[in-house]
C-alpha cells in the first residue's frame, strides 16, 4: 500500500495528541477517530460487543423520543 503525507497545523497535531494512546501512531488515531461505529475506540464502550452498543443506541433513541414528546407538550 502506498503512503501519502499530509500536513496538519500545530493545533491539529495537538488535538490528535489528546486522543493518541501510548502504543498508537498518528495513523492509528485517525483511523480510530474516523471509524463508522461512533462507539469504537472511545472509553468504556470501545471494547464491548455490538449487542451492547445496539442496546445503548436504543436507549438513546428512546430518551430522544421522550424529550421530543415532552417538548411538544410544552409548545
Amino acid at each position: 500500500m502506498a503512503d501519502t503525507s499530509i500536513r496538519v497545523s500545530d493545533e491539529a497535531k495537538q488535538r490528535l495528541d489528546l486522543y493518541k494512546r501510548e502504543d498508537e501512531s498518528y495513523e492509528d488515531v485517525i483511523l480510530r477517530l474516523t471509524e463508522r461505529d461512533k462507539w469504537a475506540g472511545f472509553g468504556l464502550l470501545s471494547e464491548t460487543d455490538t449487542d451492547t452498543r445496539d442496546a445503548m443506541n436504543g436507549i438513546r433513541a428512546e430518551m430522544r423520543e421522550t424529550v421530543d414528546s415532552d417538548i411538544g407538550e410544552l409548545e
